[in-house]
């Protein structure tokens, strides 16, 4: 429930936290939601993001408009630029990200006109975490870390990944950086309940002590890497909600297919026009806006 008790629209108008979530290439919708928030005038308090949503994130909160990035966009062919071979990875997406940074054109998260956060999830303890200070190009490889994908990040006891996996829209994190409505923008489906119910969880735990989760000699090897996501992937989704959740209508369109940008980025458009017509006789009651099957199906677990 939204902690405003003032209508919704009033409440945005106010001051707003954007939440995107990550989604690959489908995170281009994100860039058609920020068009139609900013020709309404709606501008974020501040913006957190997870993998591809941080990515867009970053570049927001640098003020760049959306049709920079996706001039910017259309330029990058992330498959070209990742470098292979990686470890505990297909890629190495650290050039990448550092490609990325030089585009955004802030070094640092605290030098970002607007806040931003980017959320990781440590694979040994569980742990959710918005970085939200230092280096945006390390805060984007920790978030962009996508399991299996991308390599993970090893700082000290603990193994960085993306956080998709465990929140869809790293909406929780909105919330603890301010009271202000959330507006989240979903474009992948969480994370199957099944994952976390027996047999399946009871498989996956025993496997990953078979494979063993914990430390052994000062370098993450493979089968430590597989323990820990196949005890991890058994975690629960988070459950929070946003005060308004855009879930566009991305039927057709592959998380994969970056050359794409228009087809996302126009979607999200949409679907952000119509909540946003919406949303003028909303109270303060949480708002969904599903535009498909396809996305009810994206949201019916969160």
């Amino acid at each position: 429930m939204s902690r405003s008790a003032r209508p919704l629209p009033t409440a945005l108008a106010s001051g707003f936290s954007l939440a995107l979530g990550g989604g690959g290439a489908r995170g281009f919708a994100h860039l058609g939601v920020a068009e139609a928030l900013a020709e309404r005038g709606l501008v974020p308090g501040r913006i957190v993001g997870t993998s591809m949503g941080s990515v867009i994130g970053a570049g927001l909160a640098a003020g760049l408009t959306a049709e920079r990035i996706v001039e910017l966009a259309k330029r990058f062919d992330p498959w070209r630029m990742a470098r292979r071979p990686a470890r505990l990875g297909i890629f190495d997406h650290r050039p990448l990200m550092e490609q990325v940074v030089a585009e955004v054109g802030h070094s640092r998260i605290e030098d970002l006109p607007i806040p931003f956060g980017a959320a990781t999830f440590d694979l040994v303890s569980g742990r959710h975490e918005l970085i939200t200070s230092g280096p945006v190009s390390e805060a984007l490889i920790r978030s962009c870390a996508i399991s299996v994908v991308f390599t993970p990040v090893a700082d000290g006891d603990a193994i960085w990944a993306d956080a998709g996996v465990w929140e869809v829209v790293p909406i929780s994190l909105a919330r603890g950086l301010s009271s202000e409505p959330v507006v989240g923008v979903q474009v992948i489906a969480p994370k199957p309940g099944w994952f976390a119910s027996s047999p399946i969880a009871w498989s996956l735990r025993a496997g990953a002590r078979m494979l063993g989760t914990q430390a052994r000699g000062e370098r993450l090897g493979a089968r430590r890497y597989a323990g820990l996501l196949a005890a991890r992937i058994t975690d629960p989704v988070v459950d929070a909600r946003a005060d308004l959740l855009i879930v566009p209508n991305l039927r057709g369109v592959s998380w994969a297919r970056f050359g794409d940008v228009e087809t996302p980025r126009r979607r999200g458009y949409q679907a952000a026009q119509r909540a946003l017509a919406g949303m003028r006789t909303a109270g303060p009651e949480p708002v969904q806006a599903v535009e498909s099957a396809e996305s009810a199906e994206q949201v019916a677990s969160v």
